[in-house]
């Protein structure tokens, strides 16, 4: 089932007591959430009906009594539990979890998210092969278009195919960014239903992708004083540094990619065919290959490994980390 299924699914009033939101997507999991609160939860019983819990802050015990707790207000109660990969409950905790996953109170629904599922782990299996599910994963970069024409057609406004596939080049496959900027576009467009490429245009500012592109040119040609000012701009405009470094490690790899299918003669389309990637993407990072080595992109992956684990330690610095690493790959 994808997000957009069970959204489908809340609006008309088909609701399961018990959901599990996997994935790095969080736009899907807040829109989800945002779903059953509209479905279940009103101004009049929103004290009584409505609890939430950070499995940081809490424990299993807590979401399970709240769970089994019937409301005062009566009605279907509402539970949500966020994060549940930065705080995974061990041996008993994780089986009464288990225990209630598989056989929920009917009167209540839970709902637990976690940006990442470590199948290896027996809650996480568990939980990922229930049928109320759901894989909170960006769409390909080949369906973002005609998935922003089906939010833009929701709200009554009709997206033109290239408004769509500009939009998604402006801002790249974040359907999180892309549905906040969809929506100043529809705002921008007010009575005018039919929205073209022009209006996306007037509202949607430079793309951050071609930014990206520029960073990782400033890279390669060992320019640190460029790479760094472009960093810093990105960090002073509130991207967090960790998805700077996400998106730095996606632009390799699309590149590596690219460049291997480059190597078999195909063309720019057969290798967005073959990638199942935006054509736009493809043409940019052609226009890369030539600049990076096998060896290179490999040097680039370590240290963007390496990265990720200092970014990921509590007493680093994410700003200083990041610096580090643009001083480290022009060198």
């Amino acid at each position: 089932m994808t997000p957009d299924n069970l959204i489908l699914k809340i609006s008309e009033g088909q609701t399961a007591p018990f959901y599990f939101l996997h994935g790095a997507e969080t736009f899907y999991q807040t829109e989800i959430i945002r779903a059953l609160i509209k479905k279940w939860i009103t101004e009049d019983n929103r004290e009584f009906n409505l609890e939430t819990f950070d499995a940081r802050e809490s424990t299993v015990n807590h979401w399970l009594e709240s769970a089994k707790t019937f409301s005062f207000m009566g009605g279907t109660k509402l539970v949500v539990v966020r994060n549940l990969h930065e705080a995974v409950p061990q041996d008993q905790a994780a089986q009464a979890l288990i225990d209630y996953a598989q056989s929920p109170v009917a009167e209540t629904c839970v709902v637990i998210t976690a940006d990442k599922a470590d199948r290896k782990r027996k809650l996480f299996k568990t939980l990922t092969a229930l049928k109320t599910a759901v894989a909170c994963e960006a769409p390909k970069e080949n369906e973002l278009a005609t998935w922003l024409q089906k939010q833009a057609g929701a709200t009554g406004y009709s997206l033109s195919p290239d408004a769509a596939r500009f939009l998604v080049n402006r801002v790249g496959a974040r359907p999180g960014i892309l549905a906040k900027e969809l929506e100043k576009t529809l705002l921008y467009a007010g009575e005018n239903k039919s929205v073209a490429e022009k209006d996306v245009a007037e509202v949607v500012g430079e793309s951050k992708l071609e930014n990206v592109f520029a960073l990782t040119d400033a890279l390669k040609i060992k320019n640190p004083e460029r790479a760094l000012r472009l960093l810093n701009n990105q960090i002073d405009h509130g991207e967090e540094p960790i998805k700077i470094l996400g998106t730095i490690a996606w632009q390799l790899r699309i590149i590596w990619e690219v460049k291997h299918h480059q190597q078999k003669n195909l063309s720019s389309d057969q290798i967005a065919k073959a990638m199942g990637a935006n054509p736009y993407v493809v043409g940019k990072a052609l226009q890369h290959t030539r600049r990076f080595s096998v060896q290179q992109l490999r040097r680039g992956y370590s240290a963007l490994v390496q990265a990720d684990r200092s970014l990921k330690s509590t007493t680093k610095n994410p700003a200083a980390v990041m610096q580090t690493l643009i001083i480290t790959l022009c060198h």
